[in-house]
């Protein structure tokens, strides 16, 4: 009999999280910010840059993390809370993300987008 080897491929953000890591990292980087506002509409409007194919998501991710000036301490506040946020999806079926472990393979965009 031939055993046929599965992938399965997963979207981060909404998906496997509640949230969207780059907000939440925004809101860690930016918390006594004067000009966070300002900084996430900016983000926002790069983001759409990208949405809309006029720069592509590599650029549009480096132009919104450089804007978010993250360091390692953020990072670890970001893993942190991003634990927090895991989806309820995710959790109903932890018995099969740790079964499959090494057959998952977990992307930062919607590849339905490239």
């Amino acid at each position: 009999m031939i055993t046929t080897k599965r992938n399965y491929v997963f979207d981060f953000d909404s998906t496997l999280t509640r949230v969207e890591a780059l907000d939440v990292l925004a809101e860690i980087t930016l918390k006594n910010n004067p000009k966070k506002e300002e900084i996430i509409q900016e983000i926002i409007d790069i983001t759409n840059l990208g949405i809309d194919g006029e720069i592509s998501f590599t650029e549009s991710l480096e132009r919104r993390i450089k804007l978010l000036n993250a360091n390692k301490a953020h990072l670890t506040k970001l893993v942190s809370d991003l634990k927090m946020q895991v989806s309820s999806s995710i959790e109903r079926n932890k018995e099969f993300f740790q079964t499959y472990a090494d057959d998952i393979y977990v992307f930062p965009v919607d590849l339905r987008n490239l």
